[in-house]
């Protein structure tokens, strides 16, 4: 059952940029020739559409027990704390306060993000850091994907 889904999808700003990048460089190439200039700026945004399509087609999904954030697996039992990240503590868990070892989702337009500690040692991984666009919501479905393992595994026994 999936308790949470997000595409983290680029921003529509990007999207503008690349028709300003693409309408700029057929204009430069426009004294050339205006088959040329139309064919630079048809190639590239042929060349971004799938580079932004790549980008933000990640996903981040909690589904039976089991968090997936593009290629990022964790089981719900390993998952331990998980706290909501303000814009400012986002910035300093993505930068001085990174550990090397840990597994982050970073995107860059994404402000916001969730840090989920990893409570199993063997996974070598202090934390999961995932940029989000409702931090709140994925902490929540952290929350109840582990508190649900954690329950199976007391009525396993």
């Amino acid at each position: 059952m999936v308790i949470y889904d997000e595409r983290l999808s680029v921003p529509l700003r990007w999207w503008l940029a690349a028709l300003v990048a693409a309408g700029a460089l057929a204009a430069a190439l426009l004294p050339l020739s205006p088959v040329i200039a139309v064919a630079a700026g048809t190639v590239l945004l042929m060349a971004l559409a799938p580079a932004f399509g790549r980008y933000g087609g990640v996903r981040i999904r909690v589904c039976d027990g089991v968090l997936v954030a593009g290629p990022i697996v964790l089981r719900g039992e390993h998952a331990g704390a998980v706290e909501v990240l303000d814009q400012a503590a986002a910035f300093a868990w993505r930068t001085r306060l990174a550990s090397p070892r840990a597994r982050l989702l970073i995107r860059s337009y994404l402000p916001c993000a969730v840090r989920v500690e990893v409570a199993e040692p063997s996974l070598l991984c202090p934390y999961v850091y995932l940029s989000t666009r409702r931090p709140a919501a994925l902490a929540a479905a952290l929350a109840e994907a582990r508190d649900h393992c954690t329950a199976s595994a007391s009525h396993g026994r």
